[in-house]
């Protein structure tokens, strides 16, 4: 047994390896897994809703505040989840919540890059930046809900460090090669040394419209997954009564709930303070924002790559609490650079912040840990309605910003992360398991 996942009291090996597949099976899961993050993460300029959105909103003449609605309307909607595990729990729906998800994803990036081809105006486009934000929260959290059960229910236990190191180790290479490509459509002097020469508003229709294809990809992957199926589904008036006892499980017991606070504080403070990071670049470098956003993507998604593979080694030696204050560390080491360093070096800042957001894998799989298998999409749904609470921290950086400036919203966001290591190193099991195995 490693010691990453073992629980809280002894168990015996076979909670380690608690999947029913063979390990061809299991293999072909993780493969799927990984290859679904590749090529979501090549579409990371637009899929990632955050600093590209803000900038294309300011260079329309929006507000920090307006610039920041994307962000937060895209957490507002994060919410959608539960009701999607509440009512379509049965494990055989799985697929069928990845494939339409996606569709509509691409749908909807497709609709902006053509309301920029027909040269709408600035207020229906930034309508529509922001909708797309909405429509991304609304798909992506049933999305990662829906992968995060495949990969409890097809990959045992004592596989998903190696899982989660190969996947967020190789993943961010590809979001790497996706800045890459922002990059020479954004600058004059991209750092791959080829640029296209776009000018603005072209160069963000090609961004959205390149994007749009590679969400039709992602499909194909989806329906590849292997999903072992109960024969206890939960159906009729039982249903009830497993939605009441799962709340009640889920706000009761001190490994989900804290998990899930831990979980918004620092969401809220090194997540929702990225599009402030982004914007302030060019007060920093005296350049538009606009044309470092690749070098920003490259260096966030670049670090991403080191981070995920130390990681998921670190989270076989160790334990899945190790794993939350060692990215929110990085996190508060990354805004401790944006305080205090000035010139190029600033940009250093996107690739410590990209590192430490990998709290984004590490958080759910603490609970996907404490979890049964039966739960685990519904404590998902739950972490996932928590963590839309983190839009109105997007929104109150905004403000901060407007009103007392963007050095401001930086120590506030620190405050919240160095709050949420104390609550997490004082109340925290390091090693959770399930509160009913099932």
């Amino acid at each position: 047994m490693t010691a990453a996942n073992s629980p809280t009291t002894a168990t015996s090996e076979s909670s380690e390896d608690d999947c029913p597949l063979s390990a061809a099976q299991q293999a072909r899961n993780i493969f799927c897994f990984a290859g679904f993050w590749c090529l979501f993460y090549l579409a990371a300029p637009v899929s990632y809703v955050g600093p590209t959105h803000a900038n294309l909103l300011k260079e329309l003449g929006n507000s920090d505040t307006v610039a920041n609605l994307p962000h937060a309307v895209y957490q507002w909607l994060g919410a959608l989840p539960i009701v999607v595990a509440w009512f379509l729990p049965q494990p055989k729906m799985l697929k069928p919540l990845l494939v339409y998800p996606l569709i509509l994803m691409a749908t909807v990036t497709g609709a902006v890059s053509l309301a920029i081809w027909l040269k709408l105006s600035a207020s229906v486009v930034t309508t529509m930046v922001i909708t797309h934000g909405a429509v991304l929260g609304m798909s992506n959290g049933i999305l990662l809900t829906t992968l995060w059960e495949v990969l409890r229910r097809g990959v045992s236990t004592s596989r998903r460090g190696h899982a989660l190191g190969v996947t967020f180790g190789v993943g961010p290479l590809f979001a790497c090669i996706g800045s890459l490509a922002q990059q020479a459509l954004f600058s004059k002097n991209p750092i791959a040394g080829m640029s296209l020469g776009l000018a603005f508003p072209q160069n963000y229709l090609v961004l959205f419209a390149a994007a749009a294809p590679l969400f039709l990809l992602l499909p194909l992957l989806a329906a590849s997954f292997v999903v072992p199926l109960p024969t206890d589904e939960p159906t009729g008036q039982s249903r009830i009564t497993e939605i009441v006892g799962g709340l009640r499980d889920f706000f009761t017991y001190r490994p989900l709930i804290f998990g899930a606070v831990g979980y918004l504080l620092v969401y809220s403070g090194g997540n929702a303070i990225f599009d402030n990071v982004s914007l302030h670049a060019k007060d920093v470098l005296g350049e538009t924002s606009a044309s470092s956003m690749g070098t920003q993507g490259f260096l966030r998604f670049g670090f991403k790559a080191f981070a995920g593979v130390f990681l998921g080694w670190l989270l076989i030696r160790t334990n899945p609490k190790t794993m939350l204050l060692t990215t929110t560390m990085i996190l508060v080491i990354g805004m401790c650079w944006v305080l205090n360093v000035t010139g190029s070096w600033y940009l250093m800042s996107c690739g410590l912040l990209g590192a430490g957001e990998l709290f984004g894998v590490y958080f759910p799989n603490y609970i996907a840990t404490s979890s049964s298998k039966s739960q685990v999409r519904a404590n998902m749904a739950y972490l996932s309605l928590l963590s839309s609470l983190v839009g109105f921290a997007s929104v109150l950086f905004g403000l901060i910003s407007d009103r007392w400036g963007r050095i401001a919203s930086f120590y506030t966001a620190t405050g919240i992360l160095l709050a949420a290591m104390v609550l997490m190193a004082l109340v925290l099991p390091a090693r959770p398991a399930p509160q009913d195995a099932k």
